[in-house]
């Protein structure tokens, strides 16, 4: 299966917002209180808050993420009511008693569901562009916007795209799903993995939750091998990033926004939730749990089943549920057994 190849055309795999919009206008449908005097600013995208620049609106609701207000650039930012007077910052506050929910409601505003699922669509633009070289089998379904690269195989029953592009010399199992993805050189996709879904993401309002929109894709860097039936999240704002050089087993779930270093190996049944920055050499054994928001250094060593729940420093070895280093874990379980016998 060959297609014409073209080599002018960029693709551009992230949606693109609606708006400008009138911050007042913003401020008003999301049930926020302004603490600044509005004017008349235009806000063009909403973003997160460590990359938000003038003319864009972010937000802040975890207080893991309390110290980026102070350089944050962008023109406002949604936050808590409880917090609003010990905030420092030159951007305009909107404070909310529901500072999630109101994120949802402006990411809504700019990023309606049919704006997503559209994408290049409503100009009517299609794309695909399939290079010399490639092996697609005939029952490989290729959607809109992807860009597969010289020297890639593809099997049977695996859907591409939208947004996708694929580098030189990869190899795509039977029945995988893959969108809003960029692959890089040399990587090993097995059956049944699903990637560049939407991440888990939902805001609670009253007695009900209602979906925040994922905008966000997959990096997968050169020479990276996912095992069968894994799934990874796009980013909700940016991206979910897997560096090179990275292996992973089977059944591994990677969740929206998560960064794992070049070289690291996930054993199978991870999960590794939402925004969890995993370092360069990690050794990760089977059934690990590892909570959100956290940093795992390099060379860290996880054993299996363990549940990590806190930052991990360089070149520390943990096990346990929750995870703690691994001489205490060993110590604990002789104590612990010790105790049993002498009952």
């Amino acid at each position: 299966m060959k297609e014409k190849k073209i080599t002018k055309v960029k693709i551009n795999i992230l949606p693109i917002p609606k708006g400008p919009f009138r911050l007042d206008e913003i401020s008003q449908e999301t049930g926020c209180i302004t603490y600044n005097k509005i004017g008349n600013i235009l806000i063009h995208n909403i973003t997160s808050i460590e990359v938000a620049k003038k003319g864009e609106l972010s937000f802040l609701e975890n207080m893991k993420y309390l110290d980026y207000i102070k350089y944050c650039k962008a023109s406002a930012i949604i936050v808590p009511n409880k917090i609003i007077n010990k905030l420092k910052t030159n951007s305009i506050l909107l404070g909310s008693d529901n500072a999630y929910a109101s994120y949802a409601k402006a990411m809504l505003k700019f990023y309606p569901e049919d704006t997503i699922s559209k994408n290049n669509s409503e100009k009517k633009i299609i794309i695909k562009i399939i290079e010399d070289n490639t092996f697609i089998d005939d029952k490989v379904s290729i959607e809109n916007n992807v860009h597969i690269k010289e020297g890639t195989t593809i099997k049977n029953f695996s859907s591409i795209g939208p947004n996708v592009i694929i580098g030189k010399n990869c190899y795509i199992s039977n029945n995988v799903s893959i969108s809003n993805t960029v692959i890089g050189d040399n990587s090993i996709i097995n059956a049944g993995t699903i990637v560049g879904s939407d991440g888990f993401g939902y805001a609670p309002i009253k007695d009900k939750f209602i979906k925040i929109p994922q905008i966000g894709i997959v990096k997968i860097g050169d020479h990276v091998e996912i095992g069968s039936n894994c799934t990874i999240d796009k980013g909700s704002l940016k991206y979910t990033e897997i560096k090179n050089g990275v292996k992973i087993d089977n059944l591994v779930h990677i969740a929206h926004n998560v960064s794992i270093g070049d070289n690291t190996v996930i054993a199978g049944q991870t999960g590794i939730a939402g925004s969890a920055c995993i370092g360069k050499n990690v050794m990760i054994g089977g059934q690990v749990g590892i909570a959100g928001h956290l940093k795992i250094g390099d060379n860290v060593k996880i054993g299996a089943q363990a549940g990590v729940t806190k930052n991990i420093e360089n070149n520390i070895s943990i096990s346990g549920t929750p995870a703690v280093k691994l001489n205490n874990y060993l110590k604990q379980a002789i104590i612990l057994n010790k105790m049993v016998k002498n009952k």
